[in-house]
């Protein structure tokens, strides 16, 4: 469930409970309707977290049941309305749920302006849809530091068994800002055994940050590594329209550090957009440093900006081409870096081999790292089958909406399974998008 989903349980509890606070409506029958909502609720909350129902299917069948349970819903009039209601809701439910690889086709043609598309099919270049226009990465320009790190593993510069303090983690953890990414992955430590003396190893924060996308281990390895490393790593390897890499945690409290008591949200956005990109990434790294060494105490600080401020954060990631990524997951998937690098940057990157065994039928190798934002969705995987065919993709939005950017999600993993595993529709795609 995402922050939306419990506040709409939330505003429901409310709703239910306010009618309470007069004394002439807590009758016996008006207390026996709260019971049943509350505990349609917590059946609810219980379905999705629990057994993990879809939560749009959850919330049908607890809204259905609130109507059976309704001794005025027997009438005509009721029955007809709440019949109405159901089937417009089961529609979208299912408009919504089903698998529909050719709404992300529909997407990209019908924004060119901030949608991308990159595909090479045995180093043949097939699709280049807006492939050379920079768009913000999210999460994706997680490659590029697991890349740096492959390096810097291989030349002995860094030790990928060494211990790292939970603590050094944790002073880059912002609470509820990565869709609870770095709780994910602490958990899964825990249950696995690897978390000794509140210590783990470096190579568990790299596959954290790119089996979980954990932010805090990622702005922990930007540190690590050296910014000016990464960026440097970004030219050797020909990403020409890559943007400088800066931490990604710490640009979240600039808000918080340029307003004054003073300023309202317009005039914060406002000095936000007016800042220069230079400017941006500077006060990102000042920040970031301060983190580490406890001036800005990460969990004394409430996170909870507004959609418009998320914007601008979202709207100033490091950017790139999808043509630089789709040259990046080449160099990957045609081992083109050294021999430990190589397997470092594989070990990290193919977590869809471990995480689904039915993968190891239909790839040798199979590596993706993705990225989100409440306005951006990427993606960047590469493949190799038993026949030694082996194709890279590059999917890039932004600026979506919200029905946007939940179909998309919904979508994107049947659209790529699709241009995997059928040449007909790589060709459909290419025909389709090389119209626009």
């Amino acid at each position: 469930m995402n922050t939306l989903a419990w506040i709409g349980m939330l505003g429901i509890v409310i709703l239910t409970l306010l009618p309470l606070a007069k004394k002439e409506n807590r009758t016996k029958e008006e207390m026996r309707k709260v019971i049943v909502t509350l505990a349609i609720i917590l059946g609810i909350i219980i379905t999705v977290l629990v057994f993990g129902v879809n939560y749009l299917l959850a919330l049908i069948v607890g809204f259905s049941a609130m109507i059976v349970f309704d001794k005025k819903t027997y009438t005509k009039k009721r029955l007809s309305i709440y019949g109405s209601i159901i089937l417009i809701i089961g529609i979208a439910g299912f408009a919504i749920s089903r698998e529909n690889p050719e709404y992300v086709l529909n997407h990209l043609k019908d924004n060119p302006k901030t949608t991308s598309l990159y595909l090479a099919e045995n180093g043949v270049t097939l699709i280049t849809y807006q492939s050379d226009v920079v768009r913000p990465l999210a999460s994706t320009v997680k490659i590029l530091i697991a890349a740096e790190y492959a390096m810097q593993i291989d030349a002995g510069q860094l030790n990928k068994d060494s211990l790292v303090p939970l603590e050094d983690l944790n002073r880059y953890y912002l609470k509820n800002s990565d869709g609870n990414a770095h709780e994910e992955w602490l958990n899964a430590m825990q249950s696995e055994g690897k978390i000794k003396n509140n210590e783990v190893t470096l190579h568990d924060i790299a596959k954290g940050m790119a089996t979980y996308s954990s932010n805090a281990n990622t702005d922990y390895l930007i540190d690590l590594l050296g910014i000016s490393a990464i960026n440097e790593r970004a030219k050797a390897l020909g990403l020409t329209q890559h943007e400088d890499v800066y931490p990604i945690v710490s640009a979240i409290l600039i808000p918080n550090q340029i307003k004054s008591e003073s300023m309202n949200e317009k005039q914060l956005i406002k000095k936000l957009e007016a800042m220069s990109m230079e400017e941006y990434r500077t006060l990102a790294e000042e920040l970031s440093e301060q983190m580490k060494e406890g001036t800005i105490k990460a969990g004394d600080v409430t996170y909870g900006p507004s959609t418009d401020v998320q914007k601008v954060w979202s709207d100033r990631l490091v950017g790139a081409s999808a043509n630089d990524y789709g040259k990046l997951l080449a160099a990957i998937s045609n081992d083109q870096f050294p021999k430990t690098a190589s397997e470092t940057i594989r070990d990290l990157l193919e977590w869809p081999m471990q995480l689904n065994e039915s993968n190891h039928d239909r790839f040798v190798h199979l590596g993706a790292k993705g990225g989100s934002t409440l306005f951006i969705l990427t993606d960047a995987l590469y493949a190799e089958d038993h026949n030694g065919d082996k194709i890279e993709i590059v999917l890039m939005t932004d600026d979506l909406n919200f029905w946007q950017g939940m179909l998309i999600r919904n979508n994107m993993n049947s659209f790529e399974s699709k241009l995997l595993g059928s040449e007909d529709f790589r060709l459909e795609v290419q025909k389709e998008l090389s119209e626009m």
